[in-house]
């Protein structure tokens, strides 16, 4: 690994880096030539130039995908980080690179996260529930899933052990939540926090960076969780029929106006969707305060349109 990765570059500095190809663009200049716009990444973030000569050339030799060696510098582009490409080439054998060296991870051992809510799943104490929950963590093969997958691609908990720490996280949220509406189903509310975005382990490939794989494209994380769930508890004898109903509505639900197929129809379902919502902007929202310019507290989020402050005020 480089002692310093390409967000931890300042503006003015230059930089020798292997980097992935994220996304290109080929588009057309007012005087009719054509130019790049290129993105390119590491482990730390990305970064996007315009590359104006060959443009049509480097388009067509730089797929997604592609490791490459660049050297560049960083530029300020209407108060954002923005790369000024000089040289850029193939990564070859010689230069024994490492894939994963690209990917982020989680700053907390994901095994340590990954029992953590192990022991979460085991304070279930309905016997159905607590048996379907294990059945996912005791089971080697979706464990390993669980500790690896990312919770998203660029939004928040994008990270390889993401998913594990965004549903530690909103498990959390929950079960403050639980001391505050004492008539919620404890035991449901929890199994629902745990699996309710379990469809992500198919979701996202991770080889390079993270993307879409084809079914998470073609079936979403909450249609495939869902169906998991619905799997995991065929093979428990006796499971409840109605039970079932209500942790599949948990997941099905849990994105609410952002992609659910029902809206929340439960207590359990409404404090599991905001729970979410907590949780998961609050992780988007510190990834953009760090890479934020020294001095600016105040971004434009085009996800969330509207500009937010995320000057930190900790009083004393």
């Amino acid at each position: 690994m480089p002692e310093r990765l390409l967000r931890q570059y300042d503006i003015g500095e230059s930089f020798t880096l292997f980097c992935i190809v994220r996304k290109r663009e080929l588009r057309t200049s007012r005087t009719g030539s054509s130019y790049l716009i290129l993105e390119v990444g590491d482990r730390s973030g990305r970064l996007s130039g315009n590359i104006w000569s060959d443009a049509e050339n480097l388009y067509f030799n730089y797929p997604e995908g592609t490791i490459a060696k660049i050297q560049g510098a960083i530029e300020n582009y209407q108060g954002r980080k923005q790369i000024a490409f000089k040289k850029i080439r193939l990564a070859n054998e010689e230069d024994n690179i490492n894939p994963s060296d690209f990917l982020p991870v989680s700053a907390v051992e994901p095994e340590k996260n990954f029992l953590m809510l192990r022991n979460m799943a085991v304070s279930v104490t309905n016997p159905f529930l607590n048996k379907l929950l294990l059945g996912f963590f005791d089971d080697p093969v979706m464990a390993d899933k669980m500790r690896r997958a990312p919770g998203g691609k660029l939004w928040h908990h994008d990270r390889i052990g993401g998913l594990i720490e965004h549903t530690l996280g909103i498990c959390r949220v929950c079960k403050l939540l639980i001391r505050l509406y004492p008539n919620i189903n404890r035991d449901l509310l929890i199994a629902g926090a745990i699996l309710h975005d379990i469809g992500k382990v198919e979701e996202f490939t991770y080889d390079l960076f993270i993307d879409y794989s084809d079914r998470g494209r073609l079936v979403g994380h909450i249609t495939i969780g869902a169906q998991m769930v619905i799997q995991h508890a065929a093979l428990i004898e006796n499971f409840p029929p109605d039970l079932l109903d209500k942790l599949t509505h948990l997941v099905l639900s849990h994105q609410a106006e952002f992609g659910s197929p029902v809206k929340p129809s439960t207590r359990e379902a409404f404090l599991l969707h905001y729970a979410d919502q907590i949780d998961s902007k609050m992780d988007a929202l510190n990834s953009i305060a760090r890479e934020l310019p020294d001095g600016e507290k105040w971004t434009y989020v085009k996800l969330l349109e509207q500009w937010i402050n995320l000057e930190v005020d900790n009083p004393e």
